[in-house]
């Protein structure tokens, strides 16, 4: 995983942002370089300089005038290949955050025209916009691909938006980052405006299964969506029309594309972390890809949290490794604002969420693991939440069919930008086998009564869950991870402490770690 980043001068006569062009690349990449510590690379206009530390390119010539810059800090995963990436004839070029799991099948589609000439998964995307396939790309990515000879950028997010895109276009110049605060800082240093102003600043995200095109001559962006299409009539498509198929067969086809998730998701890796709560989701996760690598579990919270106690239970009955982190207010305190700062937010869910997410990772990091698996997306697909019960029994299953729909196509806004930016802050990437597209095109074609009832919820899952876990797990109760690990509880306890009652938790966010926020933003 890593950090990719760019900046388009607009004003031909404005030559002090151009001529500033370059310092401003380079400190955006200083600050998003938690995403990638490996190596990094730049572009400014036709010079690509790639480096390992920021004092080896800071002697490049910094006082040339620069109009485009795009920036790369690289977590190395697979292969050895510095980026940005070239074609043949280095006409198209690629900087890109994420994993494309079918890369080996593109590449020997690709070969016979195309000479590859790294072994990382980057380099097929250049090939595959040459081809006008990259609709065809199976991963968790944002990319930018720069066309020289049409003379225009393409910016592009996968299908559920797992890896997050920001960006600025303003009267001066067009912007982009995997994080907002990459983006805060040009707010603050070409347009002088305050913490508060760029902390309220309309910044906007590609939208996931989207590309941007922005025409570097003419200074002009336009989105085409859709890019991949998602099918919920998967059974009725593929399964020549037979509404009549039984459970079992259901089963069955949910059971083997969570299977080839896991699999692309662990290929190639000798060990991997999963983010566990000793809920039924990280568990199935962790079971199947112990088949494949050595897993180690990671989980955190309060004393006496139900998770830390439901995690240790499972792991000792599945035989895995499991490291935890019993978490007491001093340290939840320092890790709230932690938070706070790798996600850019305050808001109360997305922050007591994000904690045990934060320092998961942060122990995975220190286990030198630099990939890890979570259960995230689950819900939305197989109706974990009690909600979707009163959806059903209330308004019906048409209704329930378009609000998980909904909340699958959203989930990037709600959880996954957050939980990137989470693992992230410590150097790990995460991968979410939930959200394979094959997964959730079979998920979202599902009965509604295989999936929740007014008993049950997550019944198809559960039902496959429990022919590889304990049947205790298999059919624990849904517990959010706010409440199932004490995040929750903990913000209150430390919001009391400087004086603010439950009911004002939002006032002890905004005065209390917002400010402390910008103090580090300073």
């Amino acid at each position: 995983m890593c950090s990719i980043s760019g900046i388009v001068i607009k004003d031909d006569e404005d030559s002090s942002i151009r001529n500033k062009l370059r310092e401003h690349l380079i400190n955006v990449m200083k600050i998003l370089k938690h995403r990638g510590p490996d190596s990094s690379g730049v572009m400014f206009d036709d010079e690509v300089i790639y480096f390992k530390d920021f004092e080896d390119v800071l002697t490049s010539d910094f006082s040339r005038s620069s109009r485009l810059g795009l920036g790369h800090n690289r977590l190395a995963i697979v292969g050895n290949a510095n980026q940005p990436i070239p074609n043949e004839d280095e006409s198209v070029w690629v900087i890109c955050n994420g994993e494309i799991y079918n890369y080996y099948e593109l590449m020997e589609d690709l070969e016979d025209r195309h000479n590859f000439h790294s072994d990382t998964d980057s380099e097929v995307i250049v090939h595959c916009y040459e081809e006008g396939i990259l609709q065809e790309l199976d991963g968790e990515y944002a990319y930018c691909i720069y066309d020289k000879e049409e003379n225009k950028l393409l910016l592009g997010r996968d299908t559920f938006g797992v890896k997050p895109l920001f960006y600025i276009d303003t009267e001066k110049y067009f912007t982009f980052a995997s994080e907002r605060k990459g983006l805060w800082y040009l707010l603050r240093s070409i347009d002088n405006l305050s913490f508060e102003e760029i902390y309220n600043y309309p910044i906007d995200s590609l939208s996931p299964n989207s590309h941007m095109v922005y025409d570097l001559d003419e200074n002009r962006c336009y989105i085409v969506r859709d890019i991949q299409k998602i099918r919920i009539n998967y059974f009725n498509e593929y399964k020549n029309g037979d509404n009549t198929r039984d459970y079992d067969i259901y089963k069955r086809e949910v059971e083997e594309a969570l299977w080839d998730s896991v699999i692309k998701r662990v290929r190639g890796l000798d060990k991997v972390g999963i983010i566990f709560s000793g809920g039924v989701d990280s568990t199935l996760v962790a079971k199947m890809s112990s088949e494949y690598c050595d897993v180690v579990l990671y989980t955190s919270g309060l004393e006496g949290s139900e998770d830390v106690e439901y995690a240790e239970r499972v792991a000792e009955d599945l035989g895995l490794k499991l490291k935890k982190k019993v978490i007491d207010r001093d340290e939840y305190e320092e890790y709230l604002l932690k938070v706070a700062y790798a996600i850019d937010e305050i808001d109360l869910m997305k922050l007591s969420v994000g904690v045990p997410i934060y320092v998961a990772s942060e122990m995975a990091k220190r286990d030198g693991i630099k990939v890890v698996l979570s259960g995230q997306g689950a819900d939305e697909l197989f109706a974990g939440y009690k909600r979707y019960q009163r959806i059903l029994i209330t308004k019906g299953e048409e209704e329930l069919k378009r609000v998980l729909y909904r909340d699958v196509m959203n989930i990037h806004r709600v959880n996954l930008e957050r939980d990137d930016h989470c693992t992230m802050a410590n150097s790990v990437e995460l991968r979410v086998p939930f959200l394979d597209k094959s997964l959730v095109e079979v998920a979202l074609s599902l009965p509604v009564q295989y999936k929740v009832n007014e008993r049950e919820r997550k019944i198809i899952l559960r039902d496959i869950a429990k022919k590889y876990i304990p049947e205790y797990v298999a059919y624990r109760p849904k517990k959010a991870a706010q409440y199932g690990s004490g995040s929750e509880k903990m913000i209150y306890a430390v919001g009391r402490s400087y004086g603010y009652s439950k009911r004002k938790i939002d006032v002890f966010l905004r005065d209390v770690i917002l400010k402390r926020m910008e103090e580090m933003y300073a």
